[in-house]
């Protein structure tokens, strides 16, 4: 980090300082939003007070996740812009510091934040996010989700094994009505079995009071009870049955690529998971984007530099979130592969992003 250390150190102060400002500006119009939408609701089911500000506590990790983008480019165009305005950037320029060199610290904390979000929104985001629906629905009334899951089906093995589920306790592991399907590699029929209950013994399901009917070489079939009944191939874990209960925007990453798993195994849609999960991947970038954009715009304009460099920032960042929002379109609807979906729109703009920054005036 040779070079002009004053200068890299002034302007990302100010870079900072802006962005923490425009973080908490939008954050708390999103808190008054929330809170606008929904008061109607807590009047009615008489919320206490403290219960509303627990609620919107619980949105805020959420909140900085969406508006961090925005906020971030708000506060690199500004601050460079500000520079350009006062007539600094051309002193800088004149003295032979480019204006990557000068904004060396900004992307080093592009990097670092592009890390952070990953882990914060797994650890933080997410569970504070199912804390602020459990609270809501506790204080509206509603009736939440339980720790039982009911009606559950699925496919195991490829497609050999069939699972019906009556409900499945995840705190016990245990499955309840449980009746299993078995196909050879033709999808023909050839053994059922029912059970009342099957407890996870960690390796396989242990039946009990199981049921089974066989069919032989023949044709015939055979009926046979056990009072406890396993077998090597019952080995579906339990985090497949206890993971439908959520959905994909609420489960933790590898909690997310488990349920992809368990949806292609099952042959379920899983176009609208996969979607989430390369959204997911996709917005790490975003950060090194912004940035990309701040410095292509800096100096750009010489009259009303300040307001142009902050309209051009601005339109450009909408522009990017809005052709996010068609390639998740087109993903769902099944234009185009999730993946595709996703990435092309990112790496198009990374192309723009980077071509801005390596031709920025300096």
């Amino acid at each position: 980090m040779s070079g002009p250390r004053l200068l890299r150190r002034l302007l990302f102060r100010q870079t900072m300082l802006r962005f923490a400002g425009g973080e908490a500006f939008l954050v708390g119009i999103m808190l008054l939003a929330d809170l606008f939408s929904s008061m109607w609701r807590f009047l009615a089911a008489e919320a206490t007070l403290g219960g509303i500000l627990l609620w919107l506590v619980a949105g805020i990790p959420a909140h900085i996740t969406e508006v961090l983008p925005i906020a971030y480019l708000f506060g690199i165009t500004l601050s460079l812009a500000e520079m350009h305005a006062d007539g600094e950037l051309l002193v800088v320029w004149g003295s032979g510091v480019s204006v990557q060199s000068l904004s060396l610290p900004i992307l080093a904390f592009s990097v670092l934040m592009a890390g952070t979000m990953f882990f914060v929104n797994d650890a933080v985001t997410i569970p504070a996010t199912a804390e602020r629906e459990r609270l809501f629905g506790a204080m509206t009334g509603q009736k939440g989700q339980g720790s039982q899951i009911s009606d559950i089906t699925i496919m195991a093995d490829g497609g050999n094994f069939v699972y019906r589920v009556g409900y499945y306790d995840p705190t016990a592991k245990r499955l309840m009505d449980l009746d299993i399907i078995e196909r050879n590699a033709d999808g023909e029929l050839i053994a059922r079995i029912q059970s009342f209950r099957a407890d996870w013994t960690g390796e396989n399901w242990m039946l009990k009071n199981a049921r089974i009917y066989s069919r032989r070489e023949s044709g015939e079939w055979t009926e046979k009870s056990e009072a406890e009944y396993s077998r090597p191939e019952l080995n579906e874990g339990p985090d497949s049955f206890g993971i439908l209960r959520e959905k994909p925007s609420r489960m933790k990453t590898a909690e997310l690529a488990v349920y992809i798993a368990v949806l292609r195994n099952s042959g379920l849609p899983v176009v609208e998971a996969e979607t989430d999960y390369h959204k997911r991947f996709s917005l790490l970038f975003t950060p090194f984007i912004v940035y990309g954009l701040s410095i292509a715009f800096a100096g750009l304009f010489r009259k009303n530099s300040l307001l142009m460099s902050l309209l051009f920032s601005l339109s450009t960042a909408t522009i990017y979130y809005v052709a996010q929002m068609l390639g998740a379109l087109s993903a769902k609807t099944g234009w185009v592969s999730p993946g595709l979906g996703i990435w092309s729109v990112t790496v198009v703009f990374i192309v723009i992003s980077t071509t801005g920054y390596l031709r920025a005036k300096t």
